[in-house]
């Protein structure tokens, strides 16, 4: 239910539609607040310079004013708020958009606007119905000043804002911190399943030889965003099954496609009846499974962890591309994957393994490790830079800074084998022989210190 919940969550607080709503809400209701609170004494215990309003139509009069002006600073933040999606898009990449359509501060400031665009409009409202003879409300009409004075600055720090939300390294440093965060809320679901699978291996079932029976088939086509493990491990222990999964979030499937595998309790040797909540060929077990494989169409970056990575591999292969060619986004996009992968050490195996209360095996799924977010993380990078020797070598530079960190004999062969990779690149691309041989020692570097902690294990 917790992943379910995320996954709304980012539906919602991605767009720019959810918090303007609720600030609209909230404008009408203070309007409708405003209007009923009596404010002669509130007005005349104020001081004489204060200014106050003899008639309803000089209160209606104003709120139209303060109301066509307010419309009219909407609609320009709304076109500079389009004009940087469309240029982040072009220069950073698609996909960097949502994290401008998520930003608290333009969501926030779009809903000032908008809130008190329905505070005037239901002023104006109420204010229709009264005679000239009725108390004129003052409170409103004080307020409709304060709030439009309010989202007069707020459309000032709102350009400003936007202005630097459009810097490279500003957009590189909050993508970062996101992946980050993705990085530290996925460890703490899963990083007890990774350490029971690495001490207890357990298998996944080969796609070839399941019966119809027992696979578990995609329900429809798309990505996978998520998986309740937590719900699905209740639906396995409600069954008395163990599930094995062969896909994880990020992944793509087509309906029909097996991803994985139900079979009973290992320690029940039984053939399952062809009836009850036990059997394997139920359609009601397999309909359970599949609500908690969560697939759309498009891929989530608060469960996956390697789509998170790949909105900032893309900012570094717009950067490269030849028609910006800008390698210093490049090398920041290096260095802020730097910074982050070290995190991703402690997703040390490829699979997950939960048990129930009694320690039985329940779920054995394939997850993202190590090595798949560093693929995710430098090849592609390495790919587009291979004749770049400015590039290259803050790659080989970050790869012997993780070696340091590394925290598993497999790490420093994942870490080996990105070196070789640049070396190889640089070798075959690479024209000037000085700036190959630069990056020729970066690379040797990062295989010198991994030998030499090899050769200090060992002795």
């Amino acid at each position: 239910m917790f992943h379910r919940f995320i996954r709304i969550w980012e539906f919602v607080g991605h767009s720019l539609w959810f918090t303007p709503l609720l600030y609209a809400i909230g404008g009408a209701v203070l309007s409708l607040l405003a209007i009923r609170l009596p404010g002669e004494d509130i007005i005349a215990s104020l001081p004489d310079f204060w200014p106050r309003f003899e008639t309803v139509e000089t209160v209606q009069d104003l709120t139209s004013t303060l109301l066509a002006t307010l419309v009219t600073m909407t609609t320009f933040a709304l076109s500079v708020t389009m004009v940087v999606l469309t240029l982040a898009a072009g220069s950073l990449g698609p996909r960097t958009i949502r994290n401008f359509m998520g930003d608290p501060k333009t969501q926030n400031a779009l809903g000032s606007f908008v809130g008190t665009i329905l505070f005037l409009i239901t002023g104006l409202v109420l204010m229709g119905g009264q005679t000239d003879d009725g108390a004129v409300p003052q409170i409103a009409a004080m307020t409709g000043i304060a709030l439009f004075v309010v989202s007069l600055f707020v459309l000032i720090l709102f350009v400003h804002h936007l202005g630097r939300s459009i810097v490279a390294d500003h957009v590189i440093q909050k993508v970062g911190a996101n992946l980050e965060e993705t990085i530290s809320s996925s460890l703490e679901t899963l990083s007890g399943p990774i350490d029971n699978a690495a001490t207890e291996s357990c298998t996944l079932p080969d796609a070839g030889a399941n019966t119809s029976d027992r696979t578990i088939t995609a329900a429809k086509s798309g990505y996978v965003q998520g998986i309740d493990y937590d719900d699905l491990l209740d639906v396995a222990i409600k069954n008395d099954i163990r599930v094995a999964l062969t896909v994880r979030a990020g992944q793509h499937v087509i309906a029909g496609d097996i991803i994985g595998e139900i079979g009973k309790d290992e320690n029940n040797d039984t053939k399952p009846s062809d009836t009850g909540p036990s059997d394997t060929r139920s359609d009601a077990i397999h309909d359970a499974i599949a609500q908690q494989i969560m697939i759309g169409s498009q891929r989530t970056a608060m469960l996956d962890i390697e789509f998170a990575l790949r909105q900032l591999v893309e900012v570094a292969l717009r950067a490269l591309s030849p028609g910006i060619n800008d390698p210093f986004t490049a090398i920041a996009v290096i260095h802020r994957l730097g910074r982050a992968l070290p995190q991703a050490m402690d997703f040390h195996y490829p699979m997950g393994l939960w048990r129930d209360d009694q320690g039985q095996e329940r779920i054995c799924a394939h997850l993202s490790d190590f090595g798949g977010m560093m693929n995710a993380a430098f090849n592609q990078i390495r790919q587009s830079a291979s004749a770049k020797p400015d590039v290259l070598l803050p790659m080989a530079e970050v790869l012997e800074s993780l070696t340091g960190l590394a925290k598993h004999p497999k790490h420093l062969e994942i870490l080996r084998e990105h070196a070789r990779l640049i070396g190889r690149a640089a070798a075959r691309d690479i024209a000037d022989a000085t700036d190959r041989k630069a990056v020729e020692r970066a690379v040797n570097r990062v295989l010198r210190q991994q030998q030499a902690k090899d050769d200090y294990s060992v002795s």
